[in-house]
């Protein structure tokens, strides 16, 4: 009988191949979902430090029935703002407004209590107050709830504040 000198991978080189191809294929799916994690961080990093930092001051949030005008006032904390969004409903139907730092007029929107048409955000630590018309602004009736949302660089963030009781301005006053 003839033997053929055969020659074959031994187990020790099976073993590395096997090894190194587990780490390639590691190294591969750790790439793919490390950026895609990277990508989701970065956008809710921004909005990270926004809680309890953009808030609706219920004091000065009120809605007057004789004007049909809704007075809402907003907060900011320590934070830097590009936007709020500002959603209001009322029986049934919604409306929202976009505030940013550029002076834009609002249709429906004036400044409380100067009444000014020139309608930026509340400054850092600060706050202001708003009118808005209701019957101008397309809604019916009284505001059932306002909603916030603020807006840092790019994103969107979480609605940080809402009030679903808003009173009427005339049952304030003493």
């Amino acid at each position: 009988m003839i033997r053929k000198n055969k020659k074959g991978l031994s187990e020790v080189v099976s073993a590395v191949l096997i090894l190194a191809l587990v780490v390639v294929l590691v190294g591969i799916v750790w790439a793919v979902i490390n950026n895609l994690v990277k990508d989701k961080l970065s956008e809710t990093g921004s909005c990270f430090d926004t809680f309890g930092k953009v808030t609706i001051n219920s004091r000065y949030t009120c809605y007057n029935s004789t004007s049909n005008e809704f007075q809402f006032s907003i907060n900011v904390g320590d934070i830097s703002l590009n936007e709020v969004l500002i959603g209001i409903s009322a029986s049934g139907t919604s409306t929202s407004l976009r505030l940013d730092n550029k002076g834009a007029v609002i249709p429906n929107l004036v400044n409380y209590p100067s009444r000014s048409t020139n309608i930026t955000l509340p400054k850092k630590n600060a706050g202001l107050t708003y009118l808005f018309n209701m019957g101008g602004g397309g809604l019916s009736g009284a505001p059932d709830s306002i909603r916030i949302a603020p807006v840092i660089g790019n994103d969107q963030c979480e609605v940080s504040d809402a009030l679903e009781k808003i009173d009427n301005c005339l049952a304030l006053i003493p």
